[in-house]
């Protein structure tokens, strides 16, 4: 059975005011993408700064990072998605309300190896081989199989040179700093199918689908991105 996203919503920050002040539109503001955003897109400048062509982000939540990293980031066309109705309607909100214009509209991908769908089919007839797959903050907050799909699907959907890149926290060598593991806790009480993975289970399933060792940058509060090349 596949995973039910809405499972995996965050906490959502009051919603975003309307011009005059009064009731808003469809934004809306994770605390975390708030924290993350600017640091995230700054990252992702650099790794990507030679890049030209259309990057999908995976998981793209409120939409938050796409709003930023496109903004970061205006060579590229950065294409959210999300398999969630309600995130969907945000990132489209945010799109309309402030995004750049190389931000497109967003698409409904499910990239749960157990959904059936093909996602990296649908990307390549849309927009071409991606030069990058971004996701933040989902493989451990949905089942192994997420991730599966994921990486099966980038794999498919990147033109030769393009790059998976992860954010998020890892155990490495089964160690983790005490508010990862506290957070690996928290994670698993609410689905022993979630949790912080391993580093080194994630390069072996990106191994398997034919990518290389990843590229590491550290990030604040105890997070990674993790480029692979493939």
């Amino acid at each position: 059975m596949a995973h039910d996203p809405a499972d995996s919503r965050p906490r959502y920050a009051e919603p975003v005011s309307g011009p005059d002040g009064g009731a808003g539109d469809a934004r809306l503001t994770a605390p975390a993408a708030s924290r993350n955003s600017a640091d995230i897109a700054a990252a992702l400048a650099r790794l990507l700064a030679d890049e030209r062509g259309p990057v999908m982000e995976i998981g793209a939540g409120t939409g938050q990072h796409a709003l930023a990293c496109a903004r970061a980031l205006p060579r590229l066309t950065w294409i959210p998605t999300d398999p969630d109705p309600l995130h969907v309607a945000s990132i489209e909100a945010w799109r309309v309300a402030e995004g750049p214009e190389n931000l497109a509209a967003p698409l409904t991908v499910n990239a749960d190896a157990g959904s059936g769908a093909d996602w990296a089919a649908a990307a390549r007839l849309t927009h071409g081989p991606l030069r990058a797959v971004f996701c933040a903050n989902v493989i451990h907050i949905a089942p192994w199989s997420v991730a599966e799909g994921l990486v099966a699907g980038a794999a498919a959907a990147l033109g030769a040179g393009g790059r998976l890149i992860l954010y998020g926290p890892f155990y490495e060598k089964g160690e983790a700093v005490r508010s990862n593991r506290d957070f690996d806790e928290m994670l698993r009480g609410r689905d022993p199918a979630w949790g912080v993975r391993n580093l080194e289970d994630v390069a072996a399933l990106a191994s398997d689908h034919g990518f290389g060792a990843p590229r590491r940058v550290e990030m604040p509060a105890n997070n990674l991105i993790l480029a692979f090349p493939r």
